[in-house]
């Protein structure tokens, strides 16, 4: 390939097949297992998908390690690497994988990093998430896989050949359950800027269009027929283009969507809501099994008997365990606000409405200011936490604290 064509193809790809997600920092040590686990974990959406699997490229994989491994000893987050700086392999992700021994005249290679790193496979999950992120691992032409990963962070190098279409890939994909009803900016750099929103429905993407396809047709409806408005969104993908459908409010819970780009239509099913009314026997919760293994930074959370999953994990800071704005106190049926201008959470059930302002040790129960032992904050990665125990017990919860399970536990009166 021509050098000028080659550049020209990668920079399109460093503007836009290159961001982050953040979420947890520590650090431990990576092995072949967590490489074939990420592999095997994104294998299996592109086996529910439809289209060809990836495989594991030796030269891609010690680049992405290496660059995982510069991450972790500089306490970094970026894709650029510093000369001067422990662990250099080279200044960008083309740069590594070219060292490592890959043909980038032949091969275009993208990079996505994700700080959620409790695991490799929900490092990727949370790159499938993230609408910027989820498109090149979705691409039906994307054939090679680089893996590094550490508590850090997991770097995912995924490379096509350039100049290849096979087709397209859509995520949710067809009969997917159990989809997301939103999206909620945590992303680097964040899609809802140019649209004003602090949050959408769920994103859906299309990927692998023509370079020359200035727009697409697209609809999306409700089980019952009734259209979704939505916003559209194009991303460059080097030598390709996805196509983000959004809807402009977050979806409903449990139901059945049908999305139709251009001439191709499929469905999916949104993750049932978490607050509807339990088929358990009144009184004492019936204590469920754990669905895995919590730890201090991916703390469990069981409502009335049954666990919840939150996004961002709740997490233990000193003796407290603080929750994300959402998830927690939706699923007890409160409604939860974010007012940016004041930087403060409203959060109302009955005739209980706290106010939390971020980083005062103070809340607003009904009128009347109470102290707090700790402050909400929003974390770096730009989730606002508020502190469990005292908020659900505003709300006339009773929580209690399971230490060989890292669980918190809250049972509701009827």
């Amino acid at each position: 390939m021509n050098n000028w064509l080659k550049k020209s193809v990668t920079l399109a790809t460093v503007l836009t097949g290159v961001s982050m997600v953040f979420g947890n920092l520590s650090a431990t040590a990576a092995g072949n297992n967590d490489q074939s686990a990420a592999l095997d974990y994104l294998n299996d959406v592109r086996a529910h998908m439809g289209i060809p699997l990836m495989e594991l490229d030796p030269s891609l994989t010690t680049a992405a390690g290496k660059h995982a491994n510069y991450l972790l000893m500089n306490q970094e987050n970026g894709h650029t690497e510093t000369p001067s700086k422990q662990g250099f392999s080279g200044k960008l992700p083309w740069d590594r994988a070219a060292a490592a021994g890959l043909d980038t005249d032949k091969f275009g290679v993208f990079e996505d990093v994700s700080f959620t790193t409790d695991s490799p496979e929900d490092g990727v999950q949370s790159l499938l998430d993230a609408p910027l992120h989820r498109s090149s691992l979705i691409l039906p032409d994307m054939s090679l896989l680089g893996v590094g990963y550490n508590k850090h962070a997991l770097v995912l190098n995924p490379a096509k050949k350039w100049f290849t279409h096979t087709g397209t890939g859509v995520y949710p994909y067809d009969g997917q359950m159990g989809v997301p009803i939103g999206f909620y900016g945590f992303e680097i750099p964040n899609p809802l800027e140019q649209f004003n929103l602090e949050k959408s429905g769920y994103f859906i993407t299309y990927a692998g269009v023509a370079q020359d396809k200035t727009d697409v047709t697209a609809s999306l409806k409700n089980s019952q027929d009734a259209p979704v408005e939505i916003y559209k969104l194009k991303q460059e993908l080097g030598d390709t283009n996805a196509w983000h459908i959004i809807p402009k409010y977050e979806l409903a819970y449990g139901e059945t969507y049908t999305v139709t780009v251009e001439q191709t239509s499929w469905s999916f099913t949104t993750v049932d809501n978490p607050a509807a009314p339990s088929m358990e026997q009144k009184g004492n919760p019936v204590k469920t099994d754990p669905p895995k293994k919590f730890t201090s930074n991916d703390v469990g959370i069981r409502i009335n008997g049954t666990y919840i999953d939150v996004s961002p994990k709740a997490k233990i800071i000193g003796e407290s365990t603080f929750i994300p704005l959402r998830g927690v106190f939706e699923a007890m049926g409160a409604k939860v606000t974010w007012e940016a201008t004041r930087q403060e959470v409203t959060i109302v059930k009955g005739s209980k409405t706290i106010v939390l302002p971020i980083g005062k040790k103070q809340a607003l129960v009904n009128g009347i200011w109470q102290a707090l032992s700790n402050a909400p904050f929003i974390s770096t990665e730009g989730s606002t936490y508020v502190p469990l125990r005292f908020a659900s017990e505003a709300l006339g919860a009773h929580v209690a604290w399971e230490s060989d399970k890292w669980t918190a536990v809250i049972n509701q009166s009827e």
